[in-house]
C-alpha cells in the first residue's frame, strides 16, 4: 500500500514538472500570430491587422479616393521635378509593421507612404520604415488612425505622419522630432501644407478639401 502511494506521488510530480516546463514555453502564440499575418496578407479584400484584430474595409468614398490621389500625385510630382530619391505607394500596398514593431500584431495598408530605403521594397510589400505616411480618416477609422496606428508609426520611427480629416477639413500632423505631438492645421486657416520630411515640398489642400459630394 505504501509503495503504491509512493508511485502515485512520483507520477504526480512528473506530470506537474512536465506541465510547468511546457507552460513556460509560449511557442504556440507566435506561430498563431504568424499564421494570422499570413492569412491577412493573402486576403483579396482591403484587410489589415491592427493590434491583433483583423479589420476589413469593404469600400472607400470618392472623397477619400481623391484625397489619396492628390497627396500621392503631389509627392510623385515633386519627386520627379526635384529629382528626389524616394518611392510613393498608396492603399493596398502592405506595410509589414509586424517585422518593424516586433509584436506580430500589426499589418497595415497605409493610404499613402513615401519610402526612401529601396532595399525594403519587395514584391509582397514594404519591409522598411516609411519616411512619410498619410491616412485619410473616416468616422469609422478615426479611433484607429489617431490611436493604434499613430502609436505604431511613432514606435517604428516614421518621420512624419498625417491624419487627413475630410469631415472637419483639417490635417493633424505628427513629427518624430517633436515626440509625435499633434499639430492641427485647419483648411480655413491654411491652403498649402509643407511636408517636413522633404523640405521644400508643398501640397495644395484645395483639391483635398474642396471636392464635396452629395
Amino acid at each position: 500500500m505504501i509503495e503504491m502511494i509512493k508511485r502515485l506521488i512520483r507520477s504526480f510530480k512528473r506530470e506537474k514538472n512536465w506541465k510547468e516546463r511546457t507552460s513556460d514555453a509560449p511557442k504556440t502564440f507566435p506561430v498563431l500570430q504568424e499564421s494570422l499575418i499570413e492569412k491577412v496578407s493573402s486576403m483579396e479584400s482591403h484587410a489589415e491587422l491592427i493590434d491583433g484584430n483583423i479589420v476589413i474595409t469593404e469600400k472607400t468614398s470618392p472623397a477619400h479616393n481623391i484625397a489619396v490621389h492628390k497627396i500621392s500625385n503631389a509627392l510623385m510630382s515633386s519627386k520627379d521635378n526635384r529629382n528626389l530619391d524616394f518611392e510613393v505607394f498608396t492603399d493596398n500596398v502592405a506595410l509589414y509593421c509586424n517585422e518593424l514593431h516586433g509584436d506580430d500584431k500589426n499589418f497595415f495598408l497605409p493610404d499613402v507612404m513615401a519610402i526612401c530605403d529601396r532595399k525594403g521594397i519587395r514584391e509582397d510589400g514594404i519591409h522598411v520604415v516609411p519616411t512619410f505616411v498619410a491616412e485619410v480618416t473616416s468616422k469609422e477609422s478615426k479611433p484607429v488612425d489617431f490611436n493604434q496606428k499613430m502609436y505604431v508609426y511613432v514606435d517604428i520611427g516614421v518621420q512624419e505622419y498625417w491624419v487627413v480629416d475630410l469631415q472637419r477639413k483639417r490635417i493633424v500632423r505628427y513629427l518624430l522630432e517633436d515626440p509625435f505631438y499633434p499639430e492641427e492645421f485647419l483648411y480655413s486657416d491654411i491652403k498649402k501644407m509643407n511636408v517636413q520630411a522633404f523640405p521644400g515640398l508643398e501640397i495644395d489642400l484645395a483639391g483635398i478639401f474642396e471636392d464635396e459630394f452629395d
